[in-house]
């Protein structure tokens, strides 16, 4: 009876904080990666994204409007829109983050990606810092291009 009592009390304290944390997010952050496959490897456009989002406990919707730089060789500013799904525990610093995206808006053949990252978070209050890795898997003329992706950014919850 005991651990049911101690399981319930665990719980509580880590559902509380999370639920008095629901609400609106926006995130900013700095990206850059490098496609590893097929060879030969070649560094990616940086990128900026500004992603609001909502927060219920556990999970965070987000919408990324990610401008990419024109920071490499034959290389245009172009934009992408990515609606991804965070899976963040109360007081615990890892997430994981579902990432959906469409690609290419302004420039070239518009396409579909999808991914995933995981990283750490460290915050007080409502504002946190972040840094993740994420692997973006591309579909470009029946050719997958495996993308490694690093992120540096900031959170503000309201």
């Amino acid at each position: 009876m005991h651990r049911y009592l101690a399981a319930l009390a665990l719980t509580t304290i880590v559902a509380l904080p999370s639920a008095a944390r629901a609400g609106w997010i926006i995130e900013g952050s700095y990206g850059k990666g490098a496609k590893v496959k097929p060879s030969p490897t070649e560094a990616t456009q940086s990128n900026i994204m500004i992603a609001p989002g909502f927060t219920v406990p556990f999970l965070r919707f987000e919408l990324g409007f990610l401008n990419e730089l024109p920071d490499t060789k034959n290389s245009k500013y172009d934009i992408e829109l990515r609606p991804m799904i965070v899976v963040a525990p109360p007081i615990f610093p890892l997430y994981g983050r579902a990432i959906f995206a469409v690609t290419n808006i302004l420039n070239g053949k518009t396409t579909m990606a999808y991914g995933g990252a995981a990283g750490v978070k460290l915050g007080l209050g409502p504002v946190g810092v972040f840094a993740e890795a994420g692997l973006l898997p591309r579909s470009v003329a029946s050719t997958i291009y495996w993308v490694v992706e690093g992120r540096l950014g900031v959170t503000l919850e309201f």
